[in-house]
């Protein structure tokens, strides 16, 4: 008998340990990235961000739809148009998950190299636009693609895309974190938790975004 409460006690404690460490892992993934903060430009520019508008999430074979895909998808390609005529930069941010154990608690999705993992196919594409895939939900944890706004010297980023509550929320913490002013286009968010698109509206505003 006392072997078998060892035994047991060994097992229980593993399986604290293992879910310490996922606590830890998750953690990890979800907060937001710092970084130096922003110069003042002598001439700044505002650029137009589109996070995460693949095929696995708002195309017509999408493996985790979001109802209010089609919403986004429009709102986003109105905006790339516009920015097309003004002459903004624009930078497509793409979710790629090579994680095998984080990507299985976000419903398998976005693998690297598969299909589902491209921008959606009826999303507007700008010659020269590049796009910055991310491992983690704050965009800006891809290095490039804050060089790509000083480069540009922008000094506001557009928002748009999803998920509210994960990716959206975590590069909007990133960019007020080193000094962009944020502005999120709520016609162009969408969301699958439980709360809706407004709470987080009103969180943003209250951290400093428009």
């Amino acid at each position: 008998m006392h072997g078998w409460v060892k035994l047991l006690a060994l097992a229980l404690g593993g399986l604290v340990l293992a879910g310490l460490a996922l606590v830890f892992l998750m953690r990890s993934y979800l907060t937001p990235t710092r970084g130096a903060r922003i110069p003042a430009y002598a001439h700044p520019s505002r650029a137009l961000l589109v996070v995460d508008i693949q095929e696995d999430y708002t195309g017509p074979e999408a493996r985790k739809p979001y109802r209010d895909g089609a919403r986004i998808l429009e709102a986003s390609n109105r905006l790339l148009a516009q920015a097309e005529a003004r002459k903004m930069p624009v930078a497509y941010v793409q979710n790629v998950v090579d994680n095998p154990l984080i990507r299985r608690l976000i419903g398998n999705v976005n693998a690297p190299g598969q299909p589902g993992t491209a921008m959606d196919r009826r999303l507007k594409r700008l010659a020269g636009a590049p796009t910055f895939p991310k491992k983690r939900p704050d965009a800006f944890s891809n290095p490039d693609l804050d060089a790509f706004l000083r480069q540009n010297q922008v000094d506001e980023v557009v928002i748009v895309g999803l998920d509210a509550a994960y990716c959206i929320n975590a590069t909007i913490q990133g960019a007020l974190n080193r000094g962009y002013r944020v502005t999120v286009v709520p016609e162009g968010i969408a969301t699958e938790s439980r709360k809706p698109v407004a709470s987080y509206l009103e969180h943003w505003r209250r951290a400093g975004a428009n």
